[in-house]
């Protein structure tokens, strides 16, 4: 099993993807795309290509979110509300499948403590009201071992992504302890001429939100 993550579109490389092992995409939702990274959100007509395909898709929100003041609770609320609207509403992503949100960087407890946890507590909230008590999607946090043990000590996240720096706080420590669901192994790489990093799985916990589409 090869789990790749992307910033760029997949669909004409799918069939070397595919022949290379690969067997999930994981992909971008964002509120809107970079000069920089013009491709990188997922689009319906992509995320159709790769289930024809026969591989699965995965999910990660990011609008910047490599700084502590990219996080609170209003901006959370806001991030909530794109990632679920647009997972359900322009993709089709079935429920119960998982939505990760990126903090792509190496936040301290404090800086966790007082920004992080409101941004997914807004999270959160926007999930429960755009499911209106029925199905929504699992919440996930793609970052460091800290981030992920103290969102999931308070019940906010049910999917842990570690981030590719092994110096992050408390990564090596959720490593050991088998206390993710993926794992971004370094360093980033080239494959079908795409940049891409390459993702393990926890075999004790094979379920890490992935989805297909009917």
């Amino acid at each position: 099993m090869s789990i790749i993550d992307t910033p760029v579109r997949t669909t004409s490389k799918l069939t070397c993807l595919k022949t290379n092992g690969v067997t999930t995409i994981i992909r971008y939702y964002n509120f809107t795309n970079s000069t920089q990274l013009p491709e990188k959100r997922l689009e319906l007509a992509e995320a159709q290509a790769i289930a024809a395909s026969g591989m699965q898709i995965g999910v990660v929100f990011q609008q910047g979110q490599n700084n502590a003041s990219a996080f609170s609770d209003a901006q959370g609320f806001a991030a909530g509300i794109r990632a679920f609207r647009y997972a359900r509403n322009d993709i089709g992503q079935p429920a119960g499948s998982g939505i990760y949100f990126s903090v792509d960087f190496d936040a301290s407890t404090s800086q966790v403590n007082q920004r992080v946890v409101p941004f997914f507590e807004g999270v959160r909230r926007a999930f429960s009201q755009e499911s209106g008590g029925g199905p929504s999607y699992r919440v996930g946090v793609y970052g460091s071992g800290l981030v992920s043990s103290l969102l999931t000590a308070q019940g906010l996240i049910e999917l842990t992504w570690l981030a590719m720096s092994r110096g992050f706080r408390g990564t090596r420590e959720a490593l050991q302890a088998g206390e993710f669901h993926l794992e971004q192994v370094p360093p980033e790489r080239t494959l079908c001429s795409l940049d891409v990093d390459f993702n393990n799985p926890n075999p004790a916990r094979p379920d890490f939100g992935a989805f297909t589409l009917a």
